[in-house]
């Protein structure tokens, strides 16, 4: 059984018309509205027994402590495995969680079984709003290792894209044509692999991350992927995140985690580096990798992913420095962003609500308004676009995100600013100040970039696939006329490269028309085509068709060729 718990604000669904047969023909059809309820999406699968549904009760009653959920709602979402249950089987499991669930003292909505149905969720956000879980008994825990999964749609390990209801611009359709990643079924749901030219915009945004944020001061650090699981338990991290951890490693008799994020990692280098305050701010940053064991039925494209890189940093602060260095963090947004051409995102402030939902905070409520009020003042002199949001902090501490768009109209989260005054005073973080004693340090974890497979998804989608000359994976191809064109065209690649030396540039010398290699190059949405014919032979000129334009420029010189893309390299345009 597969199940992903979210707490929302509310939800709305409405059944359409009936999907399976067998069904009962529902009395009532209209929309149905739930207020602050704790959503169960849920598929039932082959193999489900007394025990699963023992477990799948346990864990509800669980979660919806935790958030304080007194309505649960019962979906049935069958597009969480490909492995499902009989109908039967399945409705009367839901029946059976319904009526347990009642007696625990639960309000219970069980949505249709077996009908179409439209909903509209708005899921809270907090740490415990999205959970992933998936039970198994001992005889599916056995049969895992032993039978083969169903067939979907792939060919040699790789799972074929049904474009069908994608818009041209979704990333899974430019990832594919244009080579920057595929999903292998061999591989295994939200383990991308990235091909040769998405690993070059990979790496090309690593590198300018590093400039970036090494010129505005972050120290560059390298943490390993597994780690002792008390070391999470001590940061509250694990009974928070434990669902979407993967099950530990064990070495020696003790369990080692993948690690979900990195921020304790960095915090014991703290420990190391820093004795007092003229230490501070530490500005610790890492393209860290994370695991995330998200449900296959969740995972998408790049958006979605369970093995995740990102641009992560940690600056540690006194206090009085939080309203300062926070406006310098909005400040790199915006310096990061313009490079990028990101247009039309705004930022949302999480604040917490003590009033209504005072369990959900750590801490000490005087540190939680201090934070609170220190970035709301930051927001405002930085003067970008922001909304605020009651009820939706960290439990460590007030946040804020980065919300955009994606292909789909859907909004994302593409990063995070979070401040912490919690962990720190967990793990014992101290610094001496300048009286001498010893304080705890405020901590901002930030990621522009957020993730890289989530942000090259959202580049793509925005610009198209048309990234800007800088990130292209192929930055200018030569392509001759004819085959008498060959020597000369050789000659002026070779002259580019010699001049730009990291300059990404290929050829096309292959025996066919001019035309077919243009259309090819174009399809790849390659920034700049140089075509050599015999009057760029005899004349020494190029002819160059940038992209976008109709027609190509004739008569450009060489140098003034490489002058422009020189530029634009440099200028990251």
């Amino acid at each position: 059984m597969r199940i992903i718990t979210l707490h929302c604000d509310y939800i709305k669904f409405k059944p359409l018309k009936k999907a399976l047969k067998s069904v009962e023909d529902l009395k009532d059809m209209k929309e149905k509205v739930v207020k602050d309820p704790l959503v169960v999406l849920t598929a039932v699968e082959e193999g489900d027994n007394d025990q699963t549904i023992k477990h799948l009760i346990a864990s509800i009653k669980k979660t919806a402590g935790e958030v304080k959920a007194k309505h649960i709602v019962l979906y049935p979402y069958a597009h969480l495995s490909s492995n499902l249950a009989k109908p039967d089987t399945a409705l009367g499991y839901l029946v059976e969680a319904e009526a347990v669930l009642k007696k625990e003292g639960f309000e219970v909505t069980r949505a249709p079984f077996g009908y179409y149905k439209e909903f509209e969720l708005k899921c809270k956000g907090h740490p415990l709003s999205e959970l992933s879980r998936e039970f198994r008994t001992d005889e599916q825990k056995g049969k895992l290792s032993s039978t083969p999964p169903k067939k979907v749609a792939k060919e040699s390990g790789k799972i074929i894209l049904d474009r069908r209801n994608l818009k041209p611009n979704d990333h899974r359709i430019l990832g594919e044509d244009l080579g920057i990643f595929y999903l292998s079924d061999d591989i295994g749901p939200g383990l991308p692999l990235w091909l040769p030219n998405g690993e070059t915009i990979r790496n090309e945004l690593e590198q300018y991350m590093r400039q970036v944020e090494t010129r505005h001061g972050y120290k560059y650090v390298t943490t390993p992927h597994i780690t002792k699981g008390h070391l999470y338990e001590k940061t509250g991290h694990l009974p928070y995140y434990a669902d979407t951890m993967f099950s530990p490693i064990e070495i020696e008799g003790i369990n080692y985690y993948l690690k979900p994020m990195n921020c304790p990692h960095h915090h014991m280098i703290f420990n190391k580096l820093v004795k007092s305050y003229r230490d501070l701010p530490l500005r610790l940053a890492e393209p860290g990798v994370v695991y995330r064991n998200e449900l296959s039925g969740v995972t998408y494209g790049l958006m979605r992913v369970r093995h995740i890189m990102q641009n992560d940093a940690h600056i540690y602060i006194t206090p009085d420095q939080l309203k300062a260095e926070f406006v310098k963090v909005l400040e790199l947004f915006n310096e990061v962003y313009k490079v990028m051409g990101i247009k039309d995102y705004y930022f949302r402030l999480s604040l917490p609500d003590f009033k209504g939902n005072p369990e959900k905070y750590s801490g000490d409520p005087t540190e939680w308004e201090f934070a609170s009020e220190e970035i709301r003042k930051a927001m405002k002199q930085w003067g970008g676009k922001f909304t605020e949001e009651k009820g939706e902090a960290a439990f460590y501490g007030p946040k804020i995100d980065v919300q955009v768009k994606n292909a789909n109209g859907k909004e994302e989260t593409l990063a995070t600013v979070q401040v912490d005054i919690v962990v720190p005073k967990r793990l014992n973080l101290v610094y001496v100040d300048e009286k001498g004693e010893k304080k705890t340090p405020i901590v901002i974890h930030r990621a522009i970039l957020g993730s890289y497979e989530r942000f090259v998804a959202f580049l793509l989608e925005q610009t198209e696939g048309k990234l800007p000359f800088w990130l292209s994976p192929i930055q200018v191809r030569i392509v001759n006329f004819t085959d008498r064109n060959v020597k000369a065209a050789e000659k002026i690649l070779a002259q580019i490269r010699k001049e730009l030396p990291s300059l990404r540039i290929e050829s096309d010398f292959r025996n066919t028309t001019v035309n077919d290699k243009v259309r090819d190059s174009e399809l790849l949405k390659i920034p700049y085509i140089v075509v050599i014919g015999d009057k760029e032979e005899e004349k020494n000129t190029l002819a160059v068709r940038e992209r976008g334009s109709a027609k190509p420029k004739f008569g450009v010189s060489l140098n003034d060729f490489i002058k422009e893309i020189k530029h634009k390299t440099e200028q990251r345009e």
